[in-house]
C-alpha cells in the first residue's frame, strides 16, 4: 500500500519532521521512494527503486530539503516492476501561454480501467498506471490552458478526477506545479483518503506517531530555517504527529498554496 506525503509553507522548511517519520513507511512499500520539491522555482526530484529505509541518500535528502512545496512517495508496486522509470514523483514540463509549468505527481491506487484514461499530447515513460493517469491530466489541463487558477478551473479539475476516481479505479494523488499543491482523496476512502494538519511557528518538542501509536518526539526548537510567521500544512495517507488531524472528504480535492488552502472555498 502506497504512501503520500504533501507540505506546503509559507516560507521554505525543512521537512525532516515528516521524512523521519514517512521514511518507516519504506518498510512496507519496499519498491522505491521519491522527494519532489521546489528550490528558486525549479523542481527537483529525487528518487530511487528501494526502500526508503537505511538509505544514506534519503538521509541525506531529509537535511538538504528547503522548500515551501514537497512531495514524497513509498511504492509497493502494483503495476510495473521496481524501476527508477516507475517510481513517483513523476515529472512533466508543461507550457502554458508564454509560461513553462514544472509539473511533479504521485499517486496511491489501482487504475484497472485504462479506458478512461485516455492519452494525447503527453506518453509515460514507463510502465504505471499512475504516470498514465499523470499523463492524462497534463493532457486535460494542457487542453484548458490555464495561466491562472480560478475556483472555476479547480472544481474542473476535481470532477474530472472523479471521473477518473469511477468503477473500479482507486486514485488518491497529490501533484504541483510549483505554485500550487493539489491534494485529492479517494471517492471510495481507499487507503483511508488523506488528512491534513495545520502547523505554526514555534514548532518546539512534536510527538510522532505511526499506526496511532507515539513511537517518540523530534526537537524543532533549534531548527535554523524556523521563522516566527511560519505556517502550513502537512498532508497524508496517515497522520503523522500528534495533534488536530482533519480528513478529507470522500472525492474532494483541496488545493494549497503557500500554506493556505485555496479551493474550495469551504475549507478556507
Amino acid at each position: 500500500m502506497c504512501d503520500l506525503l504533501g507540505l506546503s509553507f509559507n516560507t521554505p522548511i525543512t521537512a525532516k519532521i515528516s521524512l523521519d517519520i514517512f521514511q518507516k513507511r519504506g518498510e512496507e512499500n519496499p519498491d522505491g521512494w521519491g522527494l519532489a520539491f521546489y528550490h528558486n522555482n525549479r523542481l527537483q526530484i529525487i528518487k530511487e527503486a528501494q526502500s526508503a529505509v537505511d538509505s544514506g541518500l534519503y538521509d541525506f535528502m531529509e537535511r538538504y530539503t528547503h522548500s515551501k512545496t514537497i512531495i514524497s512517495h513509498v511504492r509497493r508496486s502494483t503495476r510495473g516492476i521496481p524501476s527508477y522509470l516507475n517510481t513517483h514523483p513523476f515529472y512533466r514540463r508543461l507550457s502554458l501561454g508564454s509560461e513553462n509549468h514544472e509539473f511533479a505527481f504521485a499517486h496511491n491506487g489501482t487504475l484497472t480501467q485504462l479506458e478512461k484514461v485516455k492519452l494525447d499530447r503527453f506518453t509515460p515513460v514507463g510502465e504505471t498506471d499512475s504516470e498514465h493517469a499523470f499523463c492524462h491530466l497534463l493532457d486535460i489541463i494542457s487542453k484548458r490552458g490555464n495561466t491562472e487558477w480560478s475556483e472555476s478551473d479547480f472544481a474542473f479539475i476535481e470532477n474530472h478526477l472523479r471521473d477518473i476516481n469511477d468503477g473500479k479505479n482507486t486514485l488518491n494523488a497529490i501533484f504541483s506545479d510549483g505554485v500550487h499543491l493539489f491534494c485529492y482523496s479517494d471517492e471510495n476512502d481507499h487507503n483511508n483518503g488523506l488528512r491534513f494538519a495545520k502547523q505554526s511557528a514555534p514548532f518546539g518538542t512534536v510527538e510522532l506517531v505511526s499506526h496511532d501509536d507515539r513511537i517518540g518526539s523530534v526537537d524543532l526548537s533549534s531548527d535554523p530555517t524556523e521563522t516566527p510567521n511560519q505556517s502550513g500544512y502537512i498532508i497524508s495517507t496517515r497522520i503523522l504527529t500528534e495533534g488536530n488531524w482533519t480528513e478529507s472528504h470522500e472525492g474532494e480535492l483541496i488545493v494549497f498554496r503557500e500554506g493556505e488552502i485555496v479551493h474550495p472555498i469551504s475549507r478556507v
